[in-house]
């Protein structure tokens, strides 16, 4: 049933395929040829028309034949007239079938061609899965690689790491080389220094052995203070030289002699030309110092050297400097020890304050031993709590001395 369906659908498919005006139009010419020709050949058989002496029989099928050409020829007009596809057919069918020849023969061509290309791709086919399969390959190798690359940065950056700090620590270790190898130096000069000191101590003792010590290094051999003017060169030479007889003066009540038996000091000239390059030309007040530059037995030449200080004044007079009070009923000795321990106070004290000590001693001052003990018996026999007071006696510069009174109360 379905295959006879399918026949009557192929078949109507045909019928509607033809090219139904074409068909009618042939039908409609060739009757009206046929007609026309018809009565044509019925008037003329009646008119028994006889053609080139013919009989009229002949006449009739002459003109018969040629009405049959007409039909012929008037259909094929007609036909071409009005479609193309006849008049396509009928000056045109060699063409056309040259045509359709070379089309065919390149039909077969692409054929061949598509078959090798068909051909190609099923190769282009294994190649790309071929390809593929490696890619696959190459991007698991390339996974591992990433994993082992970000490993080896990682390594990498750690290996940095402890190069930076290998580095510092190196940097650290050169520096603490160069640090020993300062201080190697440093002590190798100081060895060199104390053996030269000690070679000059050597040669001290055995000038001690041989004679008294006139001065000691460091000690005053005399001071001076020059204040109210302006200082010049000459002033300081005045200054030098007044200071040098000065220090005679010193060394022979030292030693019981007379002046003349003393050599003056030899002043270091540098220490001089320094003095004055600081204080020529400034006013002021300032305090000019001889000190012994290093040791000297009796009958010697003193190395002296001439230093300078702002004399500045730190205490007025009557400023209090210390202050203690003490109970009634303490032993001498206690109240002697709290005393002596003040006074080291009011030393220290004044020194802070910028009085210069004495070289040898560390003192600022002295006190009269007969003051100190009156001031003993007063506290030790006073009834009931007093309390010490001690002041500057006068006024004191940075030169000092610290002279003081005692004040109880």
């Amino acid at each position: 049933m379905l295959l006879l369906k399918r026949r009557w659908f192929n078949l109507f498919e045909l019928f509607r395929e033809l090219n139904w005006s074409l068909l009618g139009t042939l039908v409609v010419v060739s009757a009206i040829v046929a007609w026309a020709g018809d009565i044509l050949g019925m008037k003329l058989g009646k008119k028994r028309i006889s053609f080139m002496k013919l009989r009229p029989k002949y006449t009739s099928r002459i003109i018969s034949v040629v009405t049959g050409i007409g039909i012929a020829i008037v259909t094929l007009l007609a036909v071409s007239v009005t479609s193309e596809s006849v008049r396509t057919a009928l000056f045109s069918m060699r063409y056309i079938q040259n045509q359709i020849t070379t089309l065919t023969s390149d039909l077969q061509t692409n054929r061949q061609a598509l078959q090798g290309m068909e051909l190609d791709l099923f190769q282009s086919r294994g190649e790309l899965q071929e390809k593929q399969a490696a890619l696959q390959s190459v991007e698991e190798k390339l996974a591992v690689g990433s994993v082992n690359l970000a490993e080896a940065r990682g390594q990498l950056s750690e290996m940095i790491t402890a190069r930076k700090k290998e580095e510092i620590e190196q940097k650290i270790l050169m520096a603490d080389n160069e640090a020993l190898r300062s201080e190697s130096q440093k002590l190798s000069a100081d060895v060199v220094s104390l053996g030269k000191e000690a070679a000059y101590l050597r040669e001290n003792i055995q000038r001690l052995r041989e004679g008294r010590i006139a001065v000691f290094t460091g000690e005053i051999l005399a001071q001076g203070v020059v204040h109210d003017i302006t200082v010049t060169p000459q002033i300081i030479d005045s200054a030098v030289t007044r200071l040098s007889e000065e220090s005679r003066a010193r060394l022979a009540y030292r030693f019981g002699v007379s002046t003349d038996q003393i050599k003056p000091p030899k002043v270091d000239s540098a220490s001089i030309e320094i003095v004055k390059q600081k204080l020529t030309n400034r006013p002021g007040r300032y305090l000019l110092r001889l000190t012994a530059g290093e040791n000297a037995v009796e009958g010697e030449t003193v190395e002296a050297e001439l230093l300078y200080y702002e004399s500045l004044l730190i205490f007025s007079e009557n400023s209090p400097l210390a202050e203690r009070r003490f109970q009634s009923g303490i032993s001498r000795e206690d109240l002697e020890d709290q005393v002596y321990r003040l006074l080291r106070e009011v030393n220290a004290y004044a020194s802070s304050k910028g009085v210069l000590r004495e070289p040898i001693t560390g003192n600022v001052g002295t006190i009269d031993s007969a003051e100190f003990l009156d001031a003993i018996e007063r506290i030790s026999d006073s009834p009931k709590a007093v309390t010490l007071r001690i002041l500057a006696e006068q006024d004191i510069f940075t030169e000092g001395p610290v002279k003081i009174k005692f004040v109880i109360k």
